[in-house]
């Protein structure tokens, strides 16, 4: 009997401890290989036979395989024996050779978790939350200049760069060390970037990170390709900074208004970048109530507005910090706050709606200082 079967992100396609009978095959979609809440591997290529152990081993199956996306399997649901049985010999030997093996690996790869927790939680907990280590990308590009300007662009939002010319090196890093996401040219010789992202999905150092492609802007056939290969996602060359790092932000799974606001000690700083496009307008404004409920949430009640690196004050940046200053003063919040400005207009930022008793300032350590003295001593001044 074979019939074929939708799943839902998150459903079951084969529990553990029952005895299989058959096997299944992957039509689309990508499968998740679960022991002991650990993802041991990933099923993600069409026609990947997968579940035929349970009944070459006589054993109940000890890993449960699950759908990671939405995902169509058919169920062979016949005795493999059958299947196989104008060439027994051959074929069932092969076959118990080869579940064997792939169940001594397993074992293995389970007890060096033990050692090392190398593989990550299918269910996350408060204990396992690596949000404040340091964001590390792998570039993978036989032009350097890319990875050159991809490790400027991101050092703005303090993410380390690591890069690979061929898809031997890149290997060679991922035995040794695990990426926040992977970017791939998808110019590198012949299927060298679809090769490369499926070896990648066999290491467990990077078995669930995020890998995307890079495409020339327009090329719509490699973009395709990419998608269609398993590619998170694609970002196009050359690099539109806002645009790259808001989907970066959105494939890693970041609060995309790091890049504008942050704690630094007890004050809330937001500093607006040089260009204000609409899509940071529209990124800004969307993060607004999310970080003052937070600034609430720490006990805050500073804040610096850095506007001195606009290349133009124009009526979009005025909206925003005036948007900004309005949504604190109609909450009643007992906050402080200074502009870092410079120029003949520096004084300016005091006309707008809740920044009239702000200090205006040349820099953030000067801002500092005003904020951090008491406000009768702002008033004499």
């Amino acid at each position: 009997m074979i019939r074929q079967q939708e799943y839902n992100e998150g459903d079951e396609v084969l529990p553990s401890g029952e005895l299989g009978k058959g096997f299944c095959i992957l039509e689309s979609g990508t499968l998740q290989v679960i022991r002991d809440n650990k993802v041991l591997s990933e099923i993600d290529i069409v026609g990947s036979i997968f579940g035929e152990l349970s009944e070459i081993l006589g054993m109940k199956r000890d890993a449960t395989i699950r759908a990671k996306t939405p995902a169509t399997v058919r169920h062979v649901e016949e005795s493999i024996s059958e299947i196989v049985s104008k060439n027994p010999k051959v074929a069932i030997k092969l076959i118990r050779t080869l579940g064997r093996r792939l169940y001594r690996m397993n074992q293995i790869a389970t007890r060096g978790d033990n050692e090392n927790n190398i593989f990550k939680k299918a269910t996350a907990t408060v204990e396992d939350d690596d949000s404040n280590d340091r964001i590390k990308i792998l570039v993978v590009d036989d032009k350097p200049a890319i990875a050159k300007q991809l490790g400027e662009m991101f050092a703005k939002s303090e993410w380390m760069v690591e890069s690979a010319t061929d898809e031997i090196c890149a290997l060679k890093l991922c035995e040794h060390s695990g990426y926040s996401a992977i970017l791939i040219s998808m110019a590198l010789p012949g299927e060298t970037a679809v090769d490369l992202r499926r070896k990648l999905k066999t290491n467990h150092n990077v078995l669930n990170t995020p890998v995307i492609g890079m495409i020339v802007m327009g090329d719509e056939n490699a973009q395709k390709k990419a998608l269609n290969s398993g590619f998170a996602d694609c970002i196009s060359k050359p690099f539109d900074q806002n645009k790259t790092e808001a989907l970066m932000y959105k494939i890693m799974d970041l609060d995309s208004s790091a890049r504008y606001f942050k704690f630094i000690e007890d004050h809330l700083f937001f500093k607006l970048p040089p260009e204000l496009s609409n899509f940071v307008i529209n990124d800004i404004k969307e993060n607004m109530d999310t970080r003052i409920k937070n600034t609430i949430n720490e006990g805050i009640l500073k804040l610096i507005i850095d506007v001195s690196e606009l290349e133009d004050v124009g009526e979009e940046a005025i909206e925003v910090v005036g948007e900004f200053a309005e949504k604190i003063e109609d909450m009643k919040l007992p906050m402080r706050g200074a502009i870092v400005a410079t120029g003949e207009d520096a004084e300016m930022w005091n006309n707008l709606d809740g920044c009239e008793e702000w200090s205006i300032c040349e820099d953030f350590e000067e801002a500092k200082e005003n904020l951090s003295r008491p406000p009768e001593e702002d008033d004499e001044d």
